[in-house]
């Protein structure tokens, strides 16, 4: 499965030039990491859009230990829409809860980012992400915890204060070009019903550090760029823009700037300052002047770590609100009203050096951000579960690109009394919509086609459940390990060897790695999953997936030198190849014999054996070995070495020795018989040397293959 899961956020604009009957989206791609800071492990988290529908949700970022969130709509006290996307553990049968985010072992910092998307790992954090039309009034994060006195049960734990960017877009006008401006506010005041009795002037303080880029391109920003745990890093230079690939230009263009985020709250509903945001952080306009250049940002967020003594002690404003060159201390001097020593129940104002405080804390979390002024044409990545016999909610399928739209459902059908949306004009909206009025598993392709004739086409499982017979809510997942060689396979709680099935929440996102062992190889996935790369599934059922290990083959080369023998043993290599090649599995154990040609002799090995015996070695590398023959020689040396009182003879003659050592030629292959006679009043006792070696026989036949040494030994 490919990773096409990031968020796009969107607002749709009016712009001239454009048809009546079409139009295009505008908006910007949005995703962040959020640490649990709660101190406990999370079951899940939530984000509160208020001021807009459920209709206007596009993308959601599903990658994440929980999968896809469940999108609801309400109404507020003043009967004000807004949306929740909840991304919740699933439960087991005895209803304990089956994902979790754990509580970070030790502070994680902003380039520990990628593991927040990896789900093999637990560290602390996770990576969500929202999109939605329209410019929502107020973004809320919370992390998702058990409710103590109501186990099993989910509550909000404390806000995150990971701000959401936003963008302006002003079309061109007559000469002036469009324009985008990005800014993020200072995190939201409590919700009311959890607001304390008694507030301070100020919220909580967070350090935002805006990333930023000046260059614009017209280059495709994909989705999934947008998750980059460092900036700063020479492989992580996609979601920053780089049209080169080689950082060269964005070093050159990159901005850094610090900015406090602290909301004030007399201010909240202040005209000329909407949101009471003290410090919000807003970048200067940037013209588009193409109109189709994308601009990517990444904000990294930071607990306010000044002592109390750089904080007001009336209004709760963090005043130590600089940071130094060093990215963590403060930066000048500054007034802080504290209470009076001297004057019980009395303030006075304390000059507080900031340069001696460390005021940037803990990491709490990154959004990244890019604008795109002229999105492609999609659909997103997955459908929440419905109910029978109960409205499912309005949600937008197909996003961007140029309307109207052509939408057909093929390779299956959806469920009965649900269907896309039309406008006026009879067009389908692209927002999925009805009452289902049949419960079960519902599979089916949408195929769109835009007014400019883009096409897409996504393959989606819509579940519809029956609370009287409800869907599974967990499913297993199992792995199986084929073939000759050996390996693991980890993640999602996998770790086999030991541990081949898990049980999963529905929806989890699955990703499994294939890992060889020394001396083997991974061939790839079957089962649930296919190729080579990463195993990529969603537990939409149960799960079975096999991974194929072999033993690795090593390649054997033998070489022959005047090619004046064979080879035979573990491979072979025939008279009249100058070279053999076989391929062994790691670990084989080799013999090889060679056998001279007539009129050759081996002279011996060389290479991966040594020495004119057996050649035996193991294959745990690639493996190199040499024979040498060498035409034999037309005759060969005959010695015989007389001890004691006695003589000897040959036939053929040549030899004729009765004392000390004689030597003569004979012709190679020749078969030459030595005949010992002792002296009189002595006997032979027995031959040694080369052949006949501890023979009584008086006689000792010789072959001539070689050279040779004999000697007769007399009593």
């Amino acid at each position: 499965m490919k990773r096409q899961f990031l968020s796009l956020a969107m607002a749709t604009m009016a712009m001239a030039g454009h048809s009546v009957m079409a139009s295009t989206a505008y908006g910007d791609l949005n995703n962040f990491d959020v640490v649990n800071d709660t101190n406990q492990p999370c079951h899940g988290f939530e984000i509160e859009l208020d001021g807009v529908h459920s209709r206007d949700i596009t993308y959601t970022f599903d990658w994440n230990h929980y999968g896809a969130p469940v999108i609801r709509e309400d109404v507020d006290a003043n009967g004000n829409p807004r949306v929740f996307v909840r991304y919740e553990s699933k439960k087991d049968a005895n209803g304990a809860f089956l994902a979790y985010t754990a509580v970070p072992a030790a502070p994680l910092a902003p380039t520990d980012g990628h593991m927040c998307t990896n789900l093999a790992v637990n560290e602390g954090c996770e990576h969500f992400g929202v999109g939605y039309y329209g410019i929502p009034t107020t973004v809320r994060y919370n992390w998702l915890i058990e409710d103590p006195t109501n186990p099993g049960s989910l509550v909000h734990g404390p806000a995150v204060n990971v701000a959401t960017p936003s963008w302006v877009y002003n079309p061109p006008v007559n000469a002036q070009p469009a324009q985008v401006v990005a800014a993020i506010q200072a995190p939201p005041p409590p919700a009311p019903e959890v607001a304390p009795a008694v507030l301070a002037k100020f919220g909580e303080a967070v350090f935002a550090k805006e990333i930023k880029t000046s260059s614009k391109n017209n280059q495709a920003v994909e989705l999934k760029d947008l998750v980059s745990d460092d900036p700063n890093s020479p492989d992580e230079k996609n979601w920053l823009n780089d049209k080169a690939g080689d950082g060269i230009d964005v070093v050159a263009e990159m901005e850094v700037e610090w900015r406090m985020m602290q909301t004030e709250f007399a201010k909240l509903n202040d005209p000329n300052n909407p949101g009471g945001a003290n410090g919000q952080l807003v970048a200067a306009a940037e013209d588009l002047p193409a109109g189709d250049e994308k601009i990517t940002r990444r904000y990294e967020f930071f607990k306010y770590a000044g002592s109390a003594a750089s904080i007001d002690v009336e209004t709760g404003e963090a005043m130590c609100d600089k940071v130094g060159a060093d990215g963590l201390h403060g930066e000048g001097t500054v007034g802080v009203t504290r209470p009076d020593p001297a004057r019980p129940g009395e303030v006075t104002t304390v000059q507080v050096d900031c340069s001696q405080e460390i005021v940037v804390g803990d990491y709490i979390g990154a959004q990244m951000a890019g604008f795109d002024a002229e999105a492609g044409l999609g659909v997103i990545d997955n459908l929440q579960d419905g109910e029978i016999h109960q409205p499912y909610p309005q949600r937008t399928v197909v996003v961007g690109g140029n309307s109207p739209y052509t939408i057909n459902v093929n390779a299956g059908a959806l469920p009965a009394g649900m269907d896309f949306e039309q406008d006026t004009n009879g067009k389908p909206t692209g927002v999925l919509a009805g009452t289902p009025t049949a419960a079960g598993s519902f599979a089916f392709t949408v195929a769109v086609t835009d007014a400019a004739n883009a096409m897409v086409n996504k393959a989606f499982v819509l579940n519809v459940v029956d609370p009287n017979n409800p869907l599974p809510q967990s499913y297993t997942l199992s792995v199986a390990k084929q073939g000759n060689g050996s390996g693991t396979v980890a993640g999602n709680g996998i770790a086999c060897g030991p541990t081949c099935s898990v049980e999963l929440a529905v929806g989890t996102p699955v990703v499994l790695t294939a890992t060889a062992d020394a001396g083997s190889v991974f061939n790839g996935w079957s089962g649930d999953c296919t190729g080579t790369g990463l195993c990529e599934t969603t537990m939409d059922g149960i799960k079975n997936v096999s991974a194929n290990f072999s033993l690795q083959q090593l390649a054997l080369t033998i070489n022959k030198t005047a090619n004046g023998g064979s080879i035979g043993g573990t491979a072979s290599c025939a008279l009249g190849l100058a070279t053999c090649m076989a391929n062994l599995n790691y670990n084989t154990q080799v013999t090889l014999t060679a056998t001279p040609a007539a009129g050759y002799v081996f002279s011996g090995w060389s290479g991966a054996c040594s020495g004119t015996g057996t050649c035996i070695m193991t294959m745990d590398s690639v493996k190199n070995v040499t024979a040498t023959f060498a035409p034999a020689p037309s005759a060969y040396t005959l010695s015989v070495t007389i001890s004691g009182a006695g003589s000897v003879a040959s036939s053929p003659k040549g030899i004729s020795c009765s004392s000390g050592t004689c030597s003569t030629s004979f012709k190679a292959g020749t078969a030459v018989t030595l005949t010992a006679k002792p002296a009189r009043r002595h006997t032979f006792k027995n031959w040694s040397g080369s052949v006949c070696n501890g023979s009584t026989s008086a006689t000792c036949s010789v072959p001539m293959t070689r050279n040779q040494g004999v000697a007769a030994v007399f009593n």
